[in-house]
């Protein structure tokens, strides 16, 4: 399989821009939606977005939060046919899932060192109750590896707006919120396995802190 993801270019396709535009609208018909600290998400090089993960929804809305475009990693079962055509101009790359696939990890580091922003969602899968998982060292090694910052991510509401299973939205509201960076260099480049867990342990608590802060918008 080609693990090579869309070259970057000035621009960016249409189509991108037309959902980046348009899920926002939907989601206030929906029920709401609220985005926090855009000012931590540098605008020009690159960073590495790390998320928790609710739905399926989730990568297109942190793209849409965002007013730079984002590349993702996706399972590679998903590059079937047209759909994999489609997802890979939406800046989409395939991922093998089940260990270390360097072949991707060597992809995603070009494109933060060439300026290009990564999401991730290193919880590797959907968290069935809303909790934050464990998350893996991923996010914290690409980081360092390619140079660039973290930025935390939460998501709320999109396992309300569709659900694990769902086909069709349902009502809800969508909070995404952008945390301080996190330094991927304060252990250098090369950060050792204890180094790369406590990272992501700083990771973590980001997270953990800006879900508490979505408190209130889900309290009005």
């Amino acid at each position: 399989m080609n693990k090579r993801p869309e070259p970057p270019r000035r621009w960016t396709w249409p189509h991108y821009r037309f959902a980046q535009y348009s899920l926002p609208w939907l989601c206030r018909c929906l029920g709401g939606w609220r985005v926090r600290g855009l000012e931590n998400v540098p605008k020009q090089g690159g960073a590495v977005i790390a998320s928790n993960h609710l739905s399926f929804l989730d990568p297109v809305v942190v793209g849409s939060a965002l007013r730079r475009r984002t590349y993702y990693f996706a399972k590679a079962e998903l590059f079937v046919p047209i759909f994999g055509c489609i997802i890979r101009k939406c800046y989409a790359f395939p991922v093998e899932r089940g260990g270390a696939d360097i072949a991707a990890a060597k992809e995603a580091i070009k494109l933060l060192r060439g300026g290009e922003l990564l999401t991730m969602f290193p919880e590797g899968t959907r968290s069935r109750d809303g909790s934050l998982g464990e998350i893996s060292t991923g996010a914290a090694m690409l980081a360092s590896r390619g140079g660039v910052p973290i930025i935390p991510c939460a998501l709320r509401g999109t396992n309300q707006v569709m659900p694990i299973g769902a086909k069709l939205f349902h009502r809800g509201r969508v909070a995404v919120s952008f945390g301080e960076p996190v330094d991927s260099l304060q252990y250098g480049e090369k950060p050792t396995k204890q180094e790369l867990r406590g990272l992501t342990q700083q990771l973590r608590n980001a997270i953990l802190d800006l879900q508490a802060e979505q408190e209130e918008f889900y309290a009005l």
